[in-house]
């Protein structure tokens, strides 16, 4: 009898711990969600449509059947969208129009409006990722140029039928070859906001949307429309406040260290922007010193590349020559670093996180200058800016060929 019981409790103690899959769904029963774009309601004066907000849902039957010859191919996603006063409701609203449950810990991107961006702000975007257990937060953002979230979700994509697979690609690969945008994952939005300031990368539209939206876009050459990587956007206070790009948006990868590889043209004693030099390595350090309780900014930036093209003749063996190029490139990198600075205090807002440093140094002090750091004191605050460049090789070739 006492065997019975043991054997009795064990039973029950096993049904109860192995009933972990109570709340398990089926693939078939879920549709996977692989984007989502916010936007700004229809009515700015509606609250009951305070946002809009649309998901792109992977269509699974479609992808697995990519190049077998179909006759009537279909969307490899479908766009969904609706509008609420919160983004939650929005996201309740999409339901009806789906055949299955959303499923949303496979978001690979969220992509935000430039309207609600500037108007709203996105302050309060975040609040439902971070705080329902359905969403992951390591997924970038982006912020659309020009055009609604919503348009950019309907433009289909060649080379990789998933937008966002594409879109999240292209932005790793630009990342690490040309160093002019960074991925900022949702969870770093969320802690840049809390200080104020943020910047986020871009993403615009060429080309006509309406044909982006067609699946003949992708079966042409040369596309009539896609989309491109393009800017950094400065946020303060939640709300967007201008757009870097160019020169300027390297310039701010270079200060906030984020910076893997990229081209920098040097002059040929001769012909302007004749030399490429490839970066391979990039390093920057901030300091901060009191003197009189201000601080001041001791930005130090390295860069070392290799020469990778040359248009002009030019003697690279001699050390004389390599002298002259380092510092062209010393220059080159120095005014990028500046035209971030320059944007930066004009926009009044510290998107490179130098009040964490006079935190750090002087937490006594930095609570007297925190509630006015990015309106009056980050603007007027001196940085002393020192760039090194270093060309550390020539290729297989010291002597041109060009005469």
């Amino acid at each position: 009898m006492k065997h019975k019981s043991i054997i009795l409790f064990f039973f029950i103690l096993s049904s109860v711990l192995v009933s972990g899959c109570w709340d398990r769904a089926e693939l078939q029963d879920l549709d996977i969600v692989s984007m989502i774009g916010i936007d700004e309601g229809d009515d700015e004066e509606d609250i009951e449509n305070r946002y809009r907000v649309s998901v792109q849902i992977i269509n699974e039957g479609q992808i697995g059947n990519q190049g077998k010859g179909m006759s009537n191919p279909a969307s490899p996603v479908t766009t969904l969208s609706a509008t609420g006063s919160t983004i939650a409701e929005a996201l309740r609203k999409i339901s009806p129009q789906s055949p299955q449950e959303l499923f949303f810990p496979h978001v690979q991107l969220m992509v935000i409006g430039e309207g609600v961006a500037r108007k709203t702000g996105i302050q309060d975007i975040f609040d439902l990722i971070e705080r329902d257990g359905q969403f992951r937060e390591l997924f970038p953002v982006l912020i659309v140029k020009n055009y609604s979230a919503k348009t950019l979700l309907q433009i289909s994509t060649p080379l990789e039928p998933l937008p966002a697979a594409k879109i999240v690609g292209g932005l790793e690969s630009t990342k690490k070859i040309w160093g002019e945008f960074s991925s900022i994952r949702a969870d770093q939005v969320i802690k840049q906001l809390n200080e104020g300031a943020a910047i986020l990368t871009g993403i615009q539209i060429n080309g006509n949307p309406k044909a982006g939206n067609k699946l003949t876009n992708v079966q042409l050459i040369t596309p009539k429309t896609n989309i491109e990587i393009s800017g950094l956007a400065i946020f303060k206070d939640g709300k967007l406040e201008k757009w870097l790009d160019g020169n300027a948006a390297r310039g701010a990868t270079w200060i906030n260290n984020e910076l893997k590889s990229t081209i920098i043209n040097l002059n040929c004693p001769e012909k302007k922007k004749g030399i490429a030099v490839e970066l391979v390595r990039a390093k920057s350090k901030i300091k901060v010193k009191i003197i009189n309780n201000k601080p001041i900014i001791h930005l130090s930036v390295r860069g070392e590349g290799g020469i990778s093209e040359v248009h002009c003749p030019i003697d690279l063996s001699n050390y004389k020559t390599i002298e002259v190029l380092e510092q062209q490139m010393e220059k080159e990198i120095k005014e990028e670093v500046k035209m971030a600075l320059e944007a930066a205090k004009e926009a009044k807002t510290d998107i490179f996180r130098f009040g964490e440093y006079v935190n750090r140094k002087d937490p006594k002090l930095w609570k007297s200058l925190k509630g006015k750091w990015n309106d009056e004191i980050f603007p007027e605050t001196e940085v002393i800016l020192e760039v090194n460049g270093f060309i550390r090789r020539t290729g297989l070739r010291t002597k041109s060929y060009i005469k």
